[in-house]
């Protein structure tokens, strides 16, 4: 077979089997409840508001929201099927640059390994890891960024550092990598120029983003919700009960499931001293990319995306640089197919919603159902919990700028719930929002004790208790969930 045959022989299967392996995405509208909270704030903004403001609020930076706002313009308002092909779009964008690095490194069978392994390991984990979630674009242009830098296109690779943290902050830790690539890659008596260049990539694109949010009036608020209240979000997640609970579901088996690649990829780091410059930048990548996985605290398995990409790269250069027997490739084939198949196929039929409670789980589709029966598609209603799923469940808008409450908290705990997203500016805010858009329903999943919601009812927070007890009335309880409508006039 010609070499420009096998060539598209490895990518059709490659792709392929990447498609096959992100096909559960499309099995279900919701594969997360960050999800829900990016699309009922993409809803909100493209009925007028400001990001940040009356259009919706978040800690996260704007990346997101305009990629989900985009696409609902595009396709229809909650229209996730749409954004799920975006987000399998973006993994084979990653995928393409994560070749073309391998390639740089050790040739095509370290760029298609690579590539590979990067389409698998984005799919191998609970649904939330195949969810359209920020990881992914800050994926994309975190490693774009990285093949710019070993390439010493300097001023774009700190264009496209920026456009990382403009999906995640935690993109910035890519800084560290940079100084390194710099000492490494740079003459000693040119490194200051480098310096410079970077230097002036990061500053125009961060003088972009500022414009845009300028323009958009969204830039107060950016810094309020999305830089101010970083250390409150840490600090609340630094809990060491809280961690361990979170690092058993995602920390330990990311590792356990791919420890194949793992392996290979610590095989590669013991032998440093015979690794050139550009394998040793991408095993410190890797050491980077885990530091700002676990940075907040609130350890996800979609966090560990962040990683994916290096992790790819040094097990693909392992596997390809050091010489193995058959047997041993076949085993190692074996390892990594395994959990990838078996978590196929529970992501498949799993619900991605409730897959992580106990018994009874939150009957939601239940609850949306009724919401979407008793309300007009041009009314909106306002769910007092961590449940933004609701809204997109039943088409409807959300009466609030705030999608869910006490979000990245260890609910039920006994710590006091003093949240990024209950400080004292939050209650004036909302308390405007339900006057100006008074909610067809109030939905209290509290009530039901969703997502371990039980110990803050709405009447130990008075802006609610007093439009409760002022203007609505319970109509129905579903599943434990106490709805309210409003008074007759």
């Amino acid at each position: 077979m010609t070499r420009p045959r096998q060539v598209g022989l490895w990518t059709a299967l490659i792709s392929i089997t990447v498609f096959v392996a992100h096909l559960p995405s499309f099995a279900h509208r919701l594969l997360d409840g960050d999800e829900a909270i990016y699309g009922s704030i993409a809803a909100l903004l493209n009925t007028g508001g400001q990001l940040y403001g009356a259009g919706g609020v978040d800690n996260k930076p704007p990346g997101i929201f305009w990629v989900y706002a985009a696409t609902f313009r595009v396709a229809g308002t909650y229209q996730m099927t749409a954004i799920h092909a975006v987000g399998l779009a973006v993994i084979v964008a990653t995928c393409v640059l994560v070749f073309v690095i391998g390639r740089d490194l050790g040739g095509l069978r370290t760029g298609f390994l690579a590539a590979l392994f990067y389409g698998v390991l984005t799919a191998a984990g609970n649904p939330r890891l195949l969810a359209t979630n920020t990881e992914i674009f800050m994926q994309l242009a975190l490693t774009a960024s990285v093949l710019l830098m070993l390439r010493r296109r300097w001023f774009w690779s700190g264009c496209l550092l920026v456009a990382a943290g403009a999906f995640r902050q935690v993109a910035a830790v890519n800084v560290l990598l940079v100084i390194v690539g710099i000492f490494w890659l740079t003459p000693a008596g040119s490194r200051w120029r480098t310096v410079a260049w970077f230097a002036g990539g990061v500053a125009a694109a961060l003088a972009a983003g500022a414009l845009v949010l300028l323009l958009t009036g969204s830039l107060s608020g950016f810094w309020r919700w999305t830089v101010g209240s970083l250390y409150g979000y840490a600090s609340t997640n630094w809990i060491p009960s809280f961690v361990w609970l979170r690092a058993k579901d995602s920390l330990v088996p990311f590792v356990v499931d791919m420890a194949v690649l793992w392996i290979a990829a610590i095989a590669l780091a013991t032998r440093w001293s015979r690794l050139d410059r550009l394998e040793r930048l991408v095993i410190v990548w890797l050491a980077v990319a885990m530091v700002g996985s676990v940075a907040a605290g609130h350890l996800s398995w979609h966090y560990f995306i962040q990683a994916m990409g290096p992790l790819a790269l040094s097990a693909a250069r392992s596997f390809d640089r050091f010489s193995i027997r058959r047997w041993v490739a076949a085993a190692a084939a074996i390892g990594i197919a395994i959990p990838a198949l078996g978590w196929w196929a529970y992501d498949l039929g799993a619900d991605p919603l409730t897959y992580d409670f106990s018994p009874p789980v939150p009957q939601h589709q239940l609850v949306a159902g009724y919401i979407h029966d008793h309300t007009a598609p041009g009314q909106r209603v306002f769910v007092w919990g961590d449940w933004p799923a609701l809204y997109i469940e039943s088409d409807r808008l959300m009466a609030s700028r705030f999608p869910g409450f006490l979000r990245g908290f260890d609910r039920g705990s006994g710590i006091p719930p003093n949240n990024w997203d209950t400080t004292s500016d939050v209650w004036p805010e909302l308390q405007s929002d339900l006057n100006a858009h008074p909610p067809a329903l109030i939905v209290d999943t509290a009530s039901a004790g969703w997502s371990d919601f039980s110990m803050y009812p709405m009447r130990n927070y008075p802006v609610l208790a007093d439009l409760v007890a002022s203007r609505y009335h319970a109509v129905a309880t579903v599943d434990g969930v106490v709805i309210y409508a409003p008074d007759s006039p």
